[in-house]
């Protein structure tokens, strides 16, 4: 209700399908205070989102409730990231994100990171590692990322432009969000602080693209301050706005897939022309969200696939470039 707080406390046990205009659960696992910041925010949109409390050995159920009613959860993991295996599909392909400030050290065959754990599991069919600083990625997890055809976008090129984040974003149903990929300036109580990374505006900017998702089933934070140390208040108070720029982008979202109905009127379709043999691309923008998709064909898909793009990548076509992501994604189709 407009002029009333849209958060609401609810019992774990008490989250099911019949919530009214409920989009989205945010799971606090373990000692978390954000929800009261969470209650001093305001929308003018018409939703609710439910806090709930859990433990880490009860959220997989949890999880599980929020997927089968259709409800994204947004995770405060207080004490750090539960075990993998538990909160991501079983044997069920998945595309996730990480947000962080670097790789977490050397490649882990036991997936004893977030990272090294997509690396490592067949079922993760897309994923991104995004914000990072350059000289603390292991070259070796760069490597694999490559093999693997994942995506990767530096702190730098975030920078440059921000909005190049969204389309691969849009298509995540994982992201997780470390919260030392903030600068410490911005974010004082993280237990391995860094001068530089993303400033406060930044991740909150993420959060509204993450929240644009077509597919986003889950967004797990990790890095919070201890209680009662120096600065907590002020990184809570990130924490919450973070989460209510998330859930302003879910409320207001708009699903639509080009692939499931390409003659919808909202989609136009521009078509390119490269060289002098006629190689065509075909690009997708939609009149309703400003998406940008482009088509690529391959031998194994009878099909067009529509994968998430940017104007940049239309206007380098325009230029007579191919772009890059196109290439890319073509090569990953046709290879893998």
């Amino acid at each position: 209700m407009k002029g009333e707080s849209c958060f609401q406390e609810i019992s774990a046990g008490a989250i099911s399908g019949s919530m009214p205009h409920c989009i989205a659960i945010v799971v606090n696992v373990g000692d978390c205070n954000v929800t009261p910041l969470l209650k001093q925010t305001y929308s003018q949109r018409n939703y609710t989102v439910y806090v709930a409390e859990t433990s880490a050995a009860k959220l997989p159920q949890v999880l599980e409730r929020c997927r089968e009613i259709g409800v994204p959860a947004i995770v405060n993991c207080t004490a750090g990231l539960p075990q993998f295996d538990s909160i991501l599909p079983k044997g069920e392909p998945y595309s996730a994100a990480v947000v962080s400030p670097g790789s977490y050290g050397e490649h882990s065959k036991e997936g004893k990171d977030i990272i090294s754990y997509i690396l490592n599991d067949p079922c993760a069919t897309n994923a991104s590692c995004i914000g990072f600083q350059g000289y603390y990625f292991s070259p070796c997890k760069t490597s694999l990322l490559r093999s693997r055809y994942f995506e990767q976008m530096r702190l730098g090129a975030l920078r440059e432009d921000i909005t190049l984040v969204e389309p691969l974003l849009r298509d995540t149903a994982y992201t997780f969000i470390d919260l030392n990929a903030v600068r410490h300036s911005d974010y004082p109580c993280t237990s391995n602080p860094y001068p530089n990374g993303l400033y406060a505006e930044e991740i909150c900017q993420m959060a509204r693209y993450i929240g644009f998702g077509l597919g986003l089933k889950g967004v797990f934070i990790h890095g919070f301050p201890q209680q009662g140390e120096d600065g907590a208040s002020l990184c809570n108070r990130l924490v919450s706005e973070f989460i209510w720029h998330l859930c302003e982008a879910i409320s207001s979202n708009i699903a639509e897939y080009p692939a499931l109905n390409p003659d919808n009127e909202c989609f136009i379709r521009k078509i390119i022309s490269l060289g002098e043999n006629g190689e065509e691309i075909v690009f997708v923008n939609s009149s309703t969200t400003d998406r940008w998709w482009m088509e690529i064909l391959s031998p194994e898909h009878k099909t067009p696939i529509y994968v998430p793009c940017s104007m940049n990548d239309y206007k380098a076509a325009c230029c007579g470039e191919v772009p890059l992501r196109w290439l890319f994604f073509y090569q990953k189709l046709t290879i893998l």
